[in-house]
């Protein structure tokens, strides 16, 4: 079920079947739910990894052509994937590296072809800022939906929630950026 939420704008986010309690918790999946489910943990950790590896041919085609993806509570951009893959590269340059990691992967299926999801986000990306190394971690929650599209499941909206930013320099200029009175954006931790 999609809502539009009164903190975001009027941008529409997903409310989770678990949370109201009609989808049990611990419910016993049939075989091909399974089977959907590990194909979409999959997807999560292979978009992890497609970051890292900065191939963005490969996270593009993640997502439907059509989807929605919106980093801008982290002080990005939200478009369609083919507009955030063109975006991606000068982005993450100012990152020596990146490591993602996804965890806590919660997934209920609203209908045979869609679910809606949510998944942890820990990424450590390592920067120079006033001529020295340091660590920049973010903490996020992504907001999901996924379709299956043919055989294979594809992400069609992504919404990143950044709950803090952590690390030197460079993480206090991001959380001052963010938390700036006129971004519009809610605040975050660090």
């Amino acid at each position: 079920m999609m809502r539009a939420g009164p903190d975001d704008g009027g941008t529409a986010v997903t409310e989770h079947p678990g949370r109201r309690g009609d989808h049990p918790d611990g419910a016993v999946l049939p075989a091909d739910r399974v089977a959907d489910r590990l194909a979409i943990e999959d997807l999560a950790t292979s978009y992890a990894y497609a970051v890292d590896d900065r191939d963005w041919v490969r996270w593009e085609a993640l997502f439907t052509v059509d989807g929605l993806v919106d980093y801008t509570r982290a002080g990005g951009i939200a478009g369609t994937p083919a507009e955030v893959a063109a975006w991606m590269p000068r982005a993450m340059s100012v990152f020596t590296f990146c490591l993602h990691t996804t965890s806590t992967h919660e997934v209920r299926f609203v209908d045979p072809d869609c679910a809606v999801g949510r998944v942890h986000v820990f990424n450590r990306n390592g920067v120079q800022w006033d001529g020295r190394a340091e660590l920049f971690d973010v903490g996020a929650v992504y907001d999901d939906v996924y379709v299956r599209t043919a055989e294979v499941w594809r992400i069609s909206r992504r919404i990143e929630h950044t709950t803090y930013v952590a690390g030197g320099g460079f993480a206090d200029m991001i959380r001052s950026l963010i938390n700036a009175p006129d971004s519009g954006l809610p605040p975050i931790a660090g």
